[in-house]
């Protein structure tokens, strides 16, 4: 952590992680509720969800074909530009514009998150690449989007004379904190004559055609996606409609479990992360699915409220396990197609998952934690592969 705070251009992608994910935090937190207030049904908000996330993908792939590693920091940028600007007429919008132009207008705000956050590793790679890092960068988006929370849970329903605070309010809190994220960006600079080399998909693609271990990972990226948006891409419709929740408590209740699994990443990290990754993979994986598994079987509300529990609890532990460890095995000339890939992989499940919870969430969370566990458990048996080919690799 020192070394972040000593060397000039880490600080200042870490500020930038910072506001975005205070930004994203508080965004992301209401953004269902926003659309609610806006008249739409909930199978209309996980279509909505899903199609943006679809666009999410084409966006990557589109970029990925037209970025390279020394254009990152502008991509980074431009794709803040274009999130401030579709948050900002959605703000001044508000119950105003038809399901169409909201539509449009989360396609691009979505989509340009997708794109930029693709970006912020690779981004950090051109001035360190260590598994620690990886996982600093990750925790700081997780404490960070808290934050956010946090401040939306503190904020909502608080009155300043005739001035309320409410879901639209929080998007222009959103809309600053993207623009103070945008500053930092700007203020960071890397050496010009520093140039790497430009590897395009068709060089990923013959690489992958020789490292299985990568191919697995992405496999085990899509699953795992799929399954945990399935589960909980809904997640505050499911507090607030199915457990009947308010939405301020519901927005606390997700303010303790994030400082809790952020707690836990931490000391995982540093003294719980067990010497056998074989059971690393099941302390992140196996008892979210038991959790869903149960969910399913007995859907009364305490259960359906451990799984989302045990869900959240486990969602920011053993990343230098699970991810860092074969983003990392890559060297730095691979480093921003491979994330383009991974990004894509990881939209394309997230896009699955909210499509499969818009379909499933009239039928009950029964029916939404047992397609999420089905799917889940071939995530955990895909993970343990992967370590089971890592473990082969290293006696060669």
């Amino acid at each position: 952590m020192k070394y972040i705070l000593k060397n000039k251009n880490l600080k200042y992608i870490f500020f930038m992680i910072i506001f975005l994910s205070i930004s994203l935090g508080l965004w992301n937190n209401f953004r269902l509720l926003w659309l609610e207030n806006n008249a739409l049904t909930a199978e209309e908000i996980g279509k909505i969800m899903s199609l943006s996330s679809l666009f999410g993908c084409i966006a990557i792939l589109f970029i990925s074909l037209k970025i390279d590693m020394n254009r990152i920091k502008e991509m980074v940028g431009w794709t803040l530009i274009i999130k401030i600007l579709a948050q900002l007429i959605l703000f001044l919008g508000y119950q105003h514009l038809s399901t169409k132009v909201i539509a449009s207008l989360f396609i691009f705000d979505i989509a340009s998150y997708s794109v930029g956050f693709l970006g912020i590793y690779p981004l950090i790679t051109r001035v360190e690449k260590n598994e620690n890092i990886y996982s600093y960068r990750k925790l700081a988006q997780y404490i960070f989007q808290d934050v956010g929370i946090l401040l939306g849970g503190v904020l909502l329903g608080v009155s300043l004379g005739r001035f309320v605070f409410s879901y639209n309010s929080f998007l222009f809190i959103s809309v600053l904190s993207l623009a103070i994220s945008y500053f930092f960006l700007s203020r960071v600079q890397f050496d010009r004559a520093e140039h790497l080399k430009n590897v395009r998909f068709r060089d990923f693609f013959q690489l992958l055609k020789k490292d299985r271990i990568q191919v697995f990972y992405f496999l085990y990226c899509l699953i795992g996606n799929t399954s945990y948006y399935c589960a909980l891409g809904m997640q505050m419709l499911i507090l607030t409609n199915i457990l009947d929740y308010s939405a301020k408590d519901a927005t606390f209740f997700f303010l303790v479990m994030g400082i809790i699994a952020d707690v836990f990443g931490v000391v995982a990290l540093k003294k719980l992360t067990p010497k056998n990754d074989y059971f690393t993979i099941f302390c992140k994986l196996g008892f979210r699915m038991v959790g869903y598994t149960v969910a399913f079987l007995f859907p009364c509300k305490e259960l359906i409220l451990i799984a989302i529990i045990v869900a959240l609890f486990t969602s920011t532990a053993y990343e230098n396990k699970t991810d860092g460890i074969y983003f990392n095995q890559l060297d730095t000339d691979y480093q921003l197609v491979a994330s383009n890939v991974r990004n894509l992989i990881n939209k394309l499940g997230e896009t699955f998952g909210f499509f499969l919870a818009g379909i499933l969430f009239p039928f009950g969370a029964s029916s939404i934690f047992g397609v999420a566990a089905f799917i889940g458990f071939i995530q955990l048996g895909i993970g343990w592969y992967l370590v089971y080919l890592r473990v082969s690799k290293s006696k060669y």
